[in-house]
């Protein structure tokens, strides 16, 4: 077990940080902050990165192609991530947490008189139920959006709904269009840039009738024809059990904590190697080589724990991140300085993306990119991952990310480089997304990125806190 105290080599560090908020800190990085966060950077390897990522690809290998929560794949991986960690001197928890599990039988089925339509056009909605419906496809009589109860007026109740993904929630349509009598519901995309193919969105709630997603020429070919059609599929649906890996360092002289997560499952239909294998082996190895240099004497306690946590079922609505948020009592959530999330860091045609939270936190970022010559934009603080809980409530967040399935623009293609009009990662949620598609590049740039954050946070006296003052 590794001596947990801070080395000689990052004392500088307490000093010479880029929050600009905090009393007597500098606003841009200088050469002592690099300095302060060099041995851990040099420390975490792309190698040990990679290393990482092939015992990820091994387990899903080894467990039905995918590390998907509540399925042996995820399992094993936080068994293996657990027993790493424990081995380096954390403390270790698995929080157990349940949730709604939701699982294809067999492909949906979609067929409409007169209309062609490819069995690739049509996905299941997560959380749809089970269904087998033959009726008029109807589209809502008020907007196409369906995201009012009024723009059901009239509805033929026993019809399949015909609605326009956009403006409000997957579940808002559903519930509006199942309120007004419809025994199924299919949504087309919008047809604007990157919203023409067909998707997999998820609900939030069980459904009672049959959901499923098309493309927008698809939708507009039906909305025109409101033909007869069928709508079928086959899924089980239940509760099922997981858990998040938490590792807490040693308590700080502040008694607050630095949360460094990443989710560590996947979807069913691949192994997560870049969703989200990359960002989970980035901390865990992060974590591994702080515990390592941790050994060298002469240094004192570090201002805020770190915690570092693996979520579980990030894919079926942030449900282990959801949980530990509502555990948390108002006081431990006051000590909670920052949190940092890391969701996809080796895209294949990435982009170089930190999040537009508290500037204190981004600024950690930006200055390190700025430092480093690297290009780097900003990616807005949105619902899709786990820092959105630990935001809900009012807590300074902040990460990385280089993209997933939107299609990268010709701006983006000239300030980092790959090929603009396709997706920064053509394998997401795919059975693709394994050890070969991973960008090396990125993800050390990313790597180092995250750990030189975490250690400068982790120094700071009042962490990402806005204004050096208490939680938001």
């Amino acid at each position: 077990m590794a001596h947990w105290g801070a080395t000689a080599r990052h004392a500088a560090l307490a000093g010479a940080l880029c929050l600009s908020a905090l009393p007597g800190l500098a606003a841009d990085l200088k050469s002592t902050d690099l300095d302060s966060t060099a041995a851990l950077r040099e420390a975490v390897t792309i190698d040990g990165v990679m290393d990482h990522l092939r015992a990820f690809q091994a387990i899903a290998d080894a467990n039905g192609g995918n590390r998907a929560a509540g399925r042996p794949g995820y399992d094993r991986s936080a068994d293996h991530v657990a027993a790493l960690l424990e081995r380096a001197g954390y403390t270790v928890t698995l929080e157990p947490f349940d949730f709604p599990f939701f699982e294809e039988v067999a492909p949906p089925i979609l067929t409409a008189i007169g209309v062609e339509i490819d069995r690739g056009q049509v996905i299941t909605l997560p959380n749809s139920a089970s269904g087998d419906v033959t009726a008029p496809l109807i589209p809502p009589s008020g907007s196409a959006l369906g995201c009012e109860a009024k723009d059901f007026q009239g509805f033929i109740r026993g019809a399949i709904a015909l609605i326009q993904r956009g403006t409000c929630t997957f579940q808002a349509k559903v519930d509006n269009a199942v309120a007004a009598g419809a025994a199924g519901v299919v949504i087309h995309n919008e047809g604007g840039p990157g919203r023409t193919d067909a998707f997999r969105g998820r609900l939030r709630d069980p459904a009672p009738v049959p959901v499923v997603g098309i493309p927008s020429d698809l939708g507009a070919r039906l909305r025109e024809g409101r033909p007869d059609t069928r709508l079928a599929v086959e899924a089980r649906s239940g509760t099922r059990s997981s858990v998040n890996v938490l590792a807490d360092g040693p308590e700080g002289t502040t008694g607050d904590t630095i949360l460094v997560g990443a989710h560590l499952d996947g979807v069913p239909e691949g192994p997560g190697i870049n969703d989200n294998g990359s960002g989970a082996a980035v901390i865990l190895e992060t974590a591994l080589r702080m515990a390592e240099l941790a050994g060298d004497p002469g240094g004192g306690r570090p201002a805020n724990r770190v915690r570092f946590a693996f979520w579980g079922a990030e894919e079926i609505g942030l449900v282990g991140s959801r949980h530990h948020v509502a555990r948390l009592s108002e006081q431990e959530r006051g000590r909670l300085a920052a949190v940092l999330n890391f969701d996809m860091l080796g895209s294949p045609n990435p982009g170089r993306f930190v999040y537009d939270g508290p500037v204190e936190i981004q600024r950690v970022f930006t200055g390190y990119f700025r430092a480093m010559g690297l290009d780097m934009g900003t990616t807005p603080m949105r619902g899709g991952s786990d820092h959105a809980p630990f935001a809900a409530v009012g807590i300074p967040t902040g990460g990385l990310y280089t993209g997933a399935g939107e299609t990268k623009s010709d701006t983006s293609a000239t300030r980092f480089g790959g090929v603009a009009g396709r997706p920064f990662d053509p394998c997401y949620h795919q059975a693709c997304d394994d050890i070969d598609n991973i960008d090396r590049a990125i993800l050390d740039q990313m790597a180092d990125a995250a750990a030189h954050a975490i250690l400068t946070l982790s120094r700071a006296p009042h962490g990402g806190r806005v204004g050096g003052g208490a939680a938001l």
